[in-house]
């Protein structure tokens, strides 16, 4: 907890000790029961089972699918659970992903000569995720209220974008706390070699956006909805 509440409160100092004293596994296993113990009461309950399909069905308009009546019955039938972790951005807080941001952080520290240890790329990545874990917190009563599995954080929200434009496509795909998971892994980094945490972040956001950018292309060309 003293490391959890490190991260929010004093980012530098905290990630600082982490890299020369790396820890991570019970942080780990702490944030992953922060998000997966309510995230299983909404998924069990009617309202969870319903955001499921809904979200399903998103997906697939998104990219210029459609959904008939046949196959929304069959999904309600059989929720599609995997359509929870591909949205909202719970992906990241996947132990596969987090495992290779790890490694995309020791290579960046490799490139700039301050090889990371495996211990230490962890410990930032899992520290890094905390305020990801907020953001489900925060995201999952919003969800159920909402009967939507949609982030209620993301830029598009946050700017009151029309759905449906290429604005709210690539500004959907981009988070408030995904922004703050971002700065943290560039002071980590920083932590790591000594350089500007500002150098990190702009090549860490400008991947990120780039991403964001290239899934509104998809859904864009594809004539998603």
């Amino acid at each position: 907890m003293r490391r959890i509440a490190g991260v929010l409160r004093h980012p530098r100092s905290t990630m600082a000790a982490l890299v020369a004293a790396p820890s991570w596994f019970p942080t780990w296993v702490f944030i992953l029961a922060l998000w997966l113990v309510p995230a299983g009461w909404f998924l069990s309950t009617a309202t969870g089972r319903l955001a499921l399909v809904d979200e399903r069905v998103r997906q697939v308009e998104a990219f210029g699918g459609r959904v008939d009546d046949a196959r929304y019955d069959a999904l309600l039938q059989r929720p599609p659970w995997d359509a929870y972790f591909l949205s909202g951005g719970r992906l990241v807080l996947l132990p596969p992903i987090t495992v290779l941001v790890a490694a995309a952080l020791m290579a960046l520290a490799r490139l700039d000569g301050a090889p990371l240890p495996i211990a230490g790329g962890l410990a930032v990545s899992v520290h890094a995720s905390v305020p990801l874990a907020v953001q489900q917190l925060i995201a999952t009563p919003i969800s159920y209220l909402t009967e939507s599995l949609a982030s209620p954080t993301n830029l598009a929200a946050a700017l009151r974008l029309e759905n449906g434009t290429l604005g709210s496509r690539l500004f959907g795909a981009i988070d408030l706390f995904g922004l703050w998971w971002v700065w943290l892994l560039a002071v980590g980094l920083s932590a790591a070699t000594g350089r500007p945490a500002i150098g990190y972040l702009v090549r860490l956001v400008f991947i990120y956006a780039g991403i964001a950018a290239a899934l509104a292309a998809a859904i864009t060309l594809a004539g998603g909805s």
